[in-house]
């Protein structure tokens, strides 16, 4: 039996995430799906880059394989670029709830709907 990798834990992840984000009508419920989404693309990301026989590519040999390091910057950027992007959309859900008295997305949207008729 093979293991089970990241990109297979990934995927179910991202199911998941996914799946929160189109059934849940709660807002914060919503924002932490897209928490699990961006960290499944991340734990992706790094699982396809990973390499086992691999050295640091400060080490000093010739003729060996080395680890790439960019995307391994590319992918701290990116935890960094969505925790930014999540604090901010957590702060905006916050003015939400302040505003309207609730979570939910529809009632939201039903509340907004109808100040835009008056």
């Amino acid at each position: 039996m093979e293991m089970i990798n990241g990109v297979t834990v990934a995927v179910v992840l991202f199911g998941i995430g996914l799946l929160g984000l189109i059934i849940r009508r709660d807002l914060v419920i919503k924002l932490l799906a897209l928490g699990l989404v961006d960290s499944s693309v991340t734990l992706a990301l790094v699982s396809l880059d990973a390499r086992q026989d691999a050295l640091t590519p400060i080490w000093q040999g010739a003729g060996l394989a080395y680890v790439d390091p960019l995307p391994h910057a590319l992918v701290l950027a990116a935890i960094v670029i969505n925790f930014a992007l999540l604090a901010l959309a957590l702060v905006f859900v916050m003015l939400l709830v302040e505003r309207y008295h609730t979570t939910d997305s529809h009632r939201i949207a039903h509340e907004i709907g109808r100040e835009t008729e008056e």
